[in-house]
């Protein structure tokens, strides 16, 4: 009697420990989603005999790490018996045929049924599915995969591997994969076009100098993958300006010893796919994303060596992954970072910030723009939550520029290595919330969680998943500080101030003034054209204005495009301020009465 063993290596999938050269084994494997969240798995399995002398009278099945439940098995003449033990953590499934097929070339054949658990699971706006790697596929001769998923969930987010094949049924889609792709990776994929997040954020600002001072903070900014949606911040900034590297900096102004505490409460929109409308970065921003910095020893001889070998993203990512190990202990608020080159010697001791250092450090001598994200990273895996229960932990992680796609790509290779090979290099996995981004710095802007108070570590960063909102329409403004009259010879000054009172950022802000009837002079060079334009961005123009006519009163104004939007400011002109002309008639009438005067006592004393 032969027993086939066949092992469920870390979540329900299963290898066969019999010897290849006795059976030729075929699967035709379906893990059907249904609407309770759980994986309906059915397997019809054949296994026919290569020798003549042998035979199957069982199948075992063993599941590790997973939980199942409602095991069936059938063959052709019914129901097959089935026996279930349980030791810890391991579940053993033993089925007993009916009949034995002998005979070289004869082929039995039965199905195996059961309901996976763990596959699915709903995460906000989002349902993942993983599908762990086939192992031991030498012993397996022929092994097909289909994924059957409700189309009410949506369209894939990602799907890693690509599937062969794609169909539609009535209500399903089908996702069909091969024993090599199965083997080498599994399954990874999400359904649903985005995912939300809400945060509520906290800085805690205080100005210890004598004198009145200026502060910026960074919130959350808009990227190529998230948008970001603010309900509120409160006290409002004075200004939100975008830095070089894409980071929003909001200003505050604080008087001497001031304490103040900012409230920063929104959604965040998580996208798997680029956003078609986001701006590309500026070429000279990215020639600053190659640069050497601290951390980052692009210049060393052993970074710049390896970076040659290496010289593509993917090469560098494998390597990285492929070095450095986590190291548990370290996880920790103060880990003190290594930087890229010192990984190397201590690679047994690395944590996200030196996975992500090598990386970076390897692309840009590479001659690959590298950069570093802060932020928060949801998992459910216990050892990587990022956020403690008292204090705030966050994530980092490389992102590289595509030159071909024109667009910043993240990557996570922290997460691959502490997974055990699930692939966060091909794909955006809708659970990356960027705070604050470092290129031409790799240590500033600081990100949220790190205005903290003096007194006890506060928890200032709580983000949990939210509902889609519909998005209000952008809400651009203009506010005219202008004269309502000018005057030829006068010193027309004023300013035009434009403000996003919207809760998200206008992408391609394009600003164009029109006057009428006066000349425009502008003191200081304005900015016209904005790629980014923040909610409570503040953009001041200041201006000068002149009448074009020398002589005589009339009517002008000044129209002010943003984008589609048209705003307009009324002037009246005249040659001289009323006040003045007054004056000047009441002095002109003075002289032409003195002249009067001299002329008739010059008369009179002639005469006399």
């Amino acid at each position: 009697m032969i027993i086939l063993a066949l092992i469920l290596l870390s979540l329900l999938f299963p290898f066969p420990s019999f010897a290849t050269e006795e059976f030729e084994t075929n699967y035709n494997v379906t893990y059907k989603l249904l609407s309770n969240g759980k994986m309906e798995v059915s397997q019809d399995i054949s296994l026919t005999n290569k020798l003549s002398n042998i035979y199957a009278t069982q199948y075992s099945l063993t599941l590790r790490g997973g939980e199942i439940e409602n095991i069936q098995a059938y063959d052709e003449e019914g129901p097959l018996k089935t026996e279930i033990k349980q030791d810890n953590e391991t579940i053993t499934v033993t089925v007993d045929f009916n009949k034995q097929v002998v005979g070289t070339g004869k082929t039995l054949k039965f199905k195996l049924t059961y309901l996976a658990l763990n596959l699915a699971q709903k995460k906000g706006q989002i349902w993942e599915i993983n599908i762990p790697r086939l192992a031991e596929q030498n012993t397996i001769d022929n092994y097909s995969l289909t994924m059957v998923i409700p189309k009410n969930l949506g369209k894939p987010a990602y799907i890693r591997p690509y599937p062969v094949e794609q169909l539609g049924e009535e209500n399903y889609n089908l996702f069909r994969f091969t024993k090599n792709q199965v083997s080498s990776s599994g399954i990874n994929a999400a359904f649903g076009e985005f995912q939300i997040f809400d945060f509520n954020l906290f800085y805690h600002l205080e100005n210890p100098n004598q004198v009145r001072g200026e502060i910026e903070i960074a919130i959350p900014p808009d990227t190529a993958f998230q948008k970001v949606i603010y309900q509120k911040i409160e006290p409002e900034p004075l200004n939100v300006k975008v830095d070089t590297d894409g980071n929003w900096l909001a200003k505050y102004i604080l008087a001497p010893k001031q304490k103040m505490t900012v409230t920063a409460v929104g959604k965040v929109k998580l996208f798997s796919q680029p956003q078609e409308s986001f701006p590309p970065p500026k070429k000279e921003n990215l020639q600053n994303n190659l640069l050497p910095q601290k951390f980052w020893e692009v210049d060393n001889p052993t970074i710049f060596k390896k970076a040659q070998v290496l010289k593509t993203p993917k090469a560098i990512y494998d390597f990285v992954v492929k070095t450095l190990d986590y190291d548990f202990e370290r996880v920790k608020e103060g880990a003190e970072r290594m930087g890229a080159l010192k990984s190397l010697d201590y690679p047994k001791q690395a944590i996200c910030m030196e996975f992500t250092d090598l990386f970076i450090a390897l692309a840009r001598a590479a001659g690959i723009p590298a950069r570093e994200v802060n932020g928060f990273a949801y998992t459910t895996n216990e050892k990587l939550k990022p956020i403690g229960l008292a204090i705030d932990v966050l994530h980092s992680w490389p992102e590289y520029y595509d030159e071909k796609r024109k667009v910043w790509i993240p990557v996570d290779p922290t997460w691959e290595k502490t997974t055990g090979g699930v692939d966060y290099f091909s794909k955006s996995d809708l659970n990356h919330f960027t705070f604050v981004i470092h290129g031409e710095s790799s240590q500033t802007p600081y990100p949220p969680g790190s205005y903290k108070k003096n007194e006890t570590p506060t928890k200032d960063i709580h983000v949990v998943f939210g509902k889609y909102e519909k998005e209000s329409e952008p809400d651009l403004r203009a506010n005219f500080n202008l004269p309502q009259q000018i005057y030829w010879g006068a010193k027309n000054k004023g300013k035009i101030i434009v403000r996003n009172h919207g809760s998200a950022a206008v992408y391609n802000l394009k600003i164009k003034i029109i006057s009428q009837g006066v000349n425009l002079k502008y003191p200081k060079s304005p900015n016209f054209d904005f790629p980014i334009f923040p909610p409570f961005a503040n953009e001041e123009i200041e201006v000068e204005l002149s009448p074009k006519e020398f002589i005589g009163s009339s009517k002008g104004g000044i129209t002010l495009f943003l984008n589609e939007l048209q705003f307009s400011y009324p002037l009246k002109i005249g040659l001289l301020p009323e006040k003045l002309i007054f004056l000047t008639g009441g002095i002109i009438l003075g002289i032409n009465l003195l002249i009067f005067l001299t002329k008739t006592k010059f008369y009179v004393r002639k005469n006399q």
